[in-house]
This record gives structure tokens, sequence and C-alpha cells, in this order.
């Protein structure tokens, strides 16, 4: 009997690749489960999927407030010895880390039980997680090619894209206010650190209602957005689970630069106008994400400090002008799908 689980949580970007993987996996696997925090956003989306769950401790390195790192390694001792625990009930048959600090102790305690371990890094550098755990796994992908360079453990394989992405694929679900004679924005504000973009967009809408409107504000940011819904041409959803069908129907992408967005954006071959989470809670990484992009100029970055009503409609209507030029270059990647080449990896560890 072959057991995978798999681990990884934090932001959604670290539990929905998992997901992306589940289908495929469950025909390769009699037992499929997931270990994260006790109630944190992979929870849901597990539990939201059929997956059996299990919670254990966790801990997180703060950047802001270093003296609370004086207690990281007793935490992680502890998460770690729960983990370890639920790993020799489980049995599992080869680990699958996406990442994030949950990550940690269940790679540190299937090391130690010797279990297989393939981890996956999202970004163009690797986060402190997974340069923790590049030490304790078997291989490591990544959706960046130069990445190879720093470990022969490390596979470059692309990043992780549902399947409902592939054009064959992609359903109409509904019909939006849209008008057929204008540029359509796709601004996804509800990820990490999106109040700032959230909020821009809410000022300037009568500028930008030139244009149709698909604004995703996140879960519990609608109140203020859907009362200006009278505004023609504008669609506010807190959520949507259609992702590819947005995508479609958009001229731009407008949102921070987390993994996610890029990657599926650049597989739709959408340009971007990308804001990318700037301060000193994170690592920089969604700067390196932008910068990549615009310098293949497949995107370009509008600084979260430059970002005002006024500087948002300008670099809107440039990344427009460009945007046949971005789409052009985004082909021209041509950039690795790393759904099949990731369960590749998987696979080979459990023979």
């Amino acid at each position: 009997m072959k057991t995978l689980v798999f681990t990884g949580g934090g932001t959604a970007g670290h539990v929905m690749p998992n997901i992306y993987l589940l289908e495929d996996c469950k025909n390769h696997f009699d037992k499929i489960f997931y270990i994260g925090r006790y109630n944190g956003i992979e929870k849901e989306i597990a539990q939201k999927y059929g997956i059996e769950y299990y919670g254990i401790p966790s801990t997180k390195f703060d950047r802001t407030k270093l003296l609370k790192n004086i207690f990281v390694p007793f935490l992680l001792l502890k998460a770690k010895i729960c983990a370890k625990k639920i790993l020799k009930r489980l049995k599992p048959t080869v680990i699958m880390s996406k990442g994030g600090y949950v990550s940690l102790p269940v790679c540190m305690a299937a090391k130690n039980l010797k279990i297989p371990i393939v981890s996956h890094e999202s970004d163009y550098s690797l986060g402190l997680a997974n340069k923790l755990i590049l030490k304790l796994c078997n291989t490591m992908c990544v959706n960046f090619e130069h990445l190879q360079k720093q470990s022969p453990k490390i596979v470059y394989t692309g990043a992780i894209i549902s399947s409902a992405f592939d054009s064959k694929n992609i359903t109409k679900t509904i019909q939006f206010n849209i008008s057929p004679i204008k540029k359509t924005l796709l601004i996804i504000g509800g990820s990490q650190g999106a109040k700032a973009i959230n909020e821009a967009v809410f000022n300037s809408l009568s500028a930008l209602t030139q244009y149709n409107i698909i604004h995703l504000v996140g879960k519990g940011n609608s109140p203020t957005a859907l009362q200006s819904n009278l505004h023609p041409n504008y669609n506010v959803f807190e959520y949507f689970d259609n992702m590819p069908y947005l995508y479609s129907v958009a001229d731009l992408v407008i949102g921070r630069a987390g993994a996610g967005v890029v990657f599926e954006s650049a597989y739709m071959h959408k340009p971007m106008l990308l804001i990318p989470l700037q301060n000193s809670s994170t690592r920089g990484d969604q700067i390196q994400n932008a910068n990549y992009f615009s310098q293949h100029k497949c995107a370009m970055i509008l600084p979260q400090s430059n970002m005002n009503t006024i500087t948002l409609s300008k670099y809107i209507g440039k990344a427009l002008f460009s945007a046949e030029c971005m789409k052009q270059s985004l082909k021209k990647l041509d950039l690795c799908k790393g759904r099949e080449k990731v369960l590749t990896e998987i696979l080979k560890l459990t023979k």
C-alpha cells in the first residue's frame, strides 16, 4: 500500500499546488493525508477537497521582532515530536512538502524516520524553511531554472499549475458586466497585504471605469467594494472559484507578485502590472519575482510606495499600451509546466 502525505501552509500559495497535484496522485496512492497547522488556511482547504487532515503546533521566524525568536527552537522541537507521532501512525511512502514554516518540523521528523521527501519552491529564491528543508529532502523542485546551480538535489520542473488552466478545460461560469469595446482588467487584491491595492482601486473607480474591471478583494473585504458596484462595468467578488475563466477574459492582470499570480498569468500569456509586497516582514521574494518578469519584458512594476490614484491609472495605461509586446515576450519565455514533472519526482521515490 502506497501512502502520500502533503504538508505546507501559512498562505494559499503554500497549499494550492498540493491540491493541484491531488487528482493525479489519487491514481498512484492508496491513501493521501495532509499535515499542517491546527487551524491554518491549509486545514480549511484540505478538508474542502476531502483530504484527511492532521494538525501540529507551529512557529514562525519573526523578521520584525527578533526577541520573539528566542523560543523558536523549543517550539520547533515540540512540533517535530508531534509530527513524528503522526508519521509513525500514517506510515507514508513519501512526503510532498510545499514549504512554509509548518512544513519544516514535518520534514525534520520524516528525515529521522527515513521517509523520502520531495519539496517545492515557487519563488525566485529559496525561502528560509526551504533552505533548511533542502538539507533534509531527497529532491527539491523549483519554478526558476537558475536555482538548479545551488544543489544537485534541485530539479527545475516549473510551477505546479492546475489542469483547469489548460485551454480545453476552461469553462464559462457566469456572465460579467463587461462592455465588448473596453479593455478588461483583472485586479487580484485578495492576497497577502492586499488592503493597499483594494483601497487604491476603490478610490480610483471614477477613472478606472473607462475599463471593464473584475476585482477580487479577498475574504471579508467586500462591504466597501459592494457600495461601488454602481459603477458601470465593475465586477467585485470576495473570491472566485474559476480563476482560469477570469484570466481568459482579462487583457491585463494587476496584483501582487506572489508565485501563484505571476505563473498563472504567465501560462495564460496575460500581461501583468505587478505591485510587489515590500516591507520589513518579507524577505523580498515578491520583488525578485516581479523583477524577473519585468527584465524579460513580460510585466511592468508599480512600487507600492509610489501607488496612488494618479499613478495607478497612469501605470495601467502604460501597461495596456505595452500589452501586446508583453504577451509576445511571455510566449517566447516558454515556461515549463511543472505538475507532471513534480509528480514524476514523487513517484521516483516510491520505487
